[in-house]
């Protein structure tokens, strides 16, 4: 009888144990953060058939990426085809999941937006919501079975899609930037904190960028305490440029936040800036 080395019994066990518990074990690298995109969810025409026309649309209002059913696999290659000639990635999922104000506190990297079943007014703040918990595929989805949920009956384009063009174009703009986020210190808000209200600060190598967003109907104010670290001047918004300061105190800076309804803010500022 050959008895196995003891390096081998190891690695015996070793296989076992992964095999017991899932790929948990797995010896290869962890797979790569998926890269920041915002799109659509499209079914085809009649459903399973994909068109250039409607795909060259959705690049032409800046979105980054098509969402396709996974189960509608006759036509997949053709849909890549098409997407590649204007430049659009293709994402397959299995259905979508309807992005929800408490499921965009921890949403996982892939959230779809049911834009047909809420106001166009919340869609910018649920987005940036999911985002600042780890989002970084965004599928707004129609609920069109056909078509691809760009135009209503009357051939005029939803109201939901105004908001969702300008995420597209924040969201790919700041690619770079959103990929990088990595948490920061937690930050404090005076009580009583609105339950709608959600502040979350960041960090990249050279800027530290909070995101603040309110899920409430009703205008939100707010006073958010950052640690000592954190400049409190010459803060820029990812959203539409403009500047914004906040209060020095011997603690840190203080951000007297406000929210429109349904608002959303999100901030840059270099870290060596004071």
């Amino acid at each position: 009888m050959r008895l196995k080395s003891p390096t081998t019994a190891v690695i015996a066990i070793l296989i076992a144990t992964c095999q017991w518990f899932g790929a948990g074990c797995s010896s290869g690298p962890p797979p790569a953060p998926a890269q920041p995109s915002v799109g659509i969810w499209y079914r085809g025409q009649p459903a399973g058939t994909p068109h250039l026309d409607d795909l060259a649309v959705m690049r032409a209002l800046d979105f980054s990426s098509v969402t396709w059913p996974a189960s509608s696999t006759q036509n997949l290659d053709e849909l890549r085809r098409q997407a590649k000639v204007v430049n659009l990635p293709v994402i397959t999922r299995d259905r979508p999941v309807p992005l929800t104000a408490a499921s965009a506190l921890a949403p996982g990297e892939q959230v779809d937006v049911p834009v047909s079943k809420m106001p166009a007014i919340a869609i910018a703040s649920l987005v940036w919501r999911a985002v600042a918990h780890g989002a970084r595929v965004v599928a707004f989805d129609p609920a069109d079975q056909t078509g691809s949920g760009l135009t209503n009956v009357n051939g005029e384009p939803p109201s939901w899609i105004a908001p969702a063009k300008a995420l597209s174009r924040q969201i790919s703009f700041n690619t770079q930037l959103i990929a990088a986020l990595r948490p920061g210190p937690a930050v404090t808000i005076d009580t009583p904190k609105p339950a709608e209200l959600d502040v979350v600060l960041f960090e990249v190598e050279r800027s530290w960028v909070v995101i603040a967003t309110s899920t409430s109907p009703a205008p939100m104010k707010a006073t958010v305490h950052f640690p000592a670290a954190v400049p409190y001047a010459l803060w820029v918004s990812l959203l539409d440029g403009s500047n914004m300061s906040m209060l020095s105190e011997a603690t840190g800076a203080v951000w007297s936040l406000s929210l429109e309804p349904y608002g959303a803010a999100v901030y840059v500022i270099d870290k060596k800036l004071k």
